[in-house]
């Protein structure tokens, strides 16, 4: 199974509205875009990822390293990329042709990615990832709304000045559904680097850390995502051990070394890599098998895109230790079709809140017409 070509595009997806993301003060989303990139072997099979990179890196650069390598390589592959292709700056490229390189290895097995990899169950718990801050009003009207759509868990994004506006939007989340949905929280203090208006947000230390993590565990809340800066593993250890809320993390760290930290640090009750960001689905694997002999649940952060959300489906759904697919939107604004506006049709929960992996080969999804125009 050699490698005949790479290509790689953008495409854009629209938004109904404007979201203003609560872990990017002052940044505003109208629209999302995404690099496709498309391997096709030397006996006509073709694979598709996306994430991040700059086309002409992978169309100029990348394609000629790895054209005639066999596909089934991936992880020397994704090696050879990151090497070749501009180091640390090319990890987000590597990850997202590695999608493609696994959506290539389910088509030439004839089976869907969580099948080759070793069927745990065929349908994952979703939660519904909200974006915004919104009044504790407002969202206690969207969580109901959820409700009728199938959802039984909601995470909230905690960006208010003080504890006491922290708290009240999960309370009247909590009053309005009772215990008909789960609620996670997200803090979003994980975010520098790399996030435009990071710096402006609200940072926590230690102190806030530990009393919203109080007041959220006797409202019954999942878990308190990101409540400190990404590399503050001993703050993050002493809180994980001060209080019984779980603390979940690690969307933005990268490899196994950081997660090897992260586990034997003990500073994260839950772990929540993602594909397009820590390394690839190979690292993420890996991850997962550290973390269940740590006795760890994984939830992987939402892929950010369509594909990136079915590649965590199928990943998951191999798993003994991942319960939990994350579905970002916004309704009105940003719908999940929206979000995930490579596919034809979203992965959306079904009356009792799971969604079913697809059975097609290699991701299994169908990819929407702006894609499949170009392609």
């Amino acid at each position: 199974m050699k490698i005949a070509s790479l290509s790689a595009w953008v495409v854009k997806t629209d938004y109904t509205g404007e979201v203003w993301p609560a872990w990017s003060p002052g940044t505003r989303w109208q629209g999302t875009q995404a690099t496709i990139y498309e391997i096709r072997t030397e006996d006509g099979l073709v694979g598709v990822g996306a994430g991040r990179g700059a086309p002409d890196v992978a169309n100029d650069i990348v394609a000629p390293l790895i054209a005639g390598r066999d596909a089934s390589h991936i992880e020397p592959i994704v090696r050879t990329i990151i090497n070749g292709a501009g180091g640390w700056a090319a990890v987000p490229m590597a990850c997202a042709i590695e999608m493609a390189l696994w959506d290539l290895a389910g088509k030439r097995a004839g089976m869907p990615l969580y099948r080759l990899w070793g069927a745990h169950t065929d349908r994952i718990r979703a939660y519904a990832s909200m974006v915004e801050v919104r009044t504790p009003e407002q969202r206690a009207d969207d969580a109901l709304r959820l409700v009728d759509r199938g959802y039984t868990a909601i995470k909230l994004r905690l960006h208010s000045e003080t504890i006491r506006e922290d708290i009240a939007q999960v309370e009247a989340v909590r009053n309005a559904v009772g215990d008909r949905m789960d609620i996670m929280v997200d803090a979003n203090q994980a975010q520098e680097p790399g996030t435009p208006g990071a710096e402006q947000t609200i940072p926590w230390d230690y102190n806030r850390a530990l009393a919203t993590a109080r007041e959220l565990h006797d409202l019954g809340v999942i878990w308190l995502e990101e409540p400190l800066g990404r590399y503050e593993w001993d703050n993050l250890a002493r809180l994980a051990a001060a209080t019984d809320l779980p603390i979940a993390g690690g969307e933005n760290n990268v490899f196994l070394h950081e997660f090897r930290g992260l586990i034997d640090g003990h500073c994260y009750d839950v772990v929540q890599p993602d594909a397009l960001v820590c390394g690839g689905m190979s690292v993420l694997r890996k991850v997962a098998a550290y973390a269940e002999m740590h006795h760890l649940p994984i939830a992987p952060h939402h892929g950010g895109n369509g594909l990136g959300v079915a590649t965590h489906l199928h990943l998951s759904a191999s798993l003994p230790n991942a319960p939990w697919i994350e579905l970002l939107q916004d309704p009105p604004a940003l719908e999940i079709g929206e979000f995930q506006g490579l596919l034809a049709a979203p992965l959306a929960p079904d009356a009792d809140g799971y969604v079913r992996v697809p059975e097609g080969p290699g991701l299994g999804v169908e990819l929407h017409e702006r894609v499949t125009d170009i392609i």
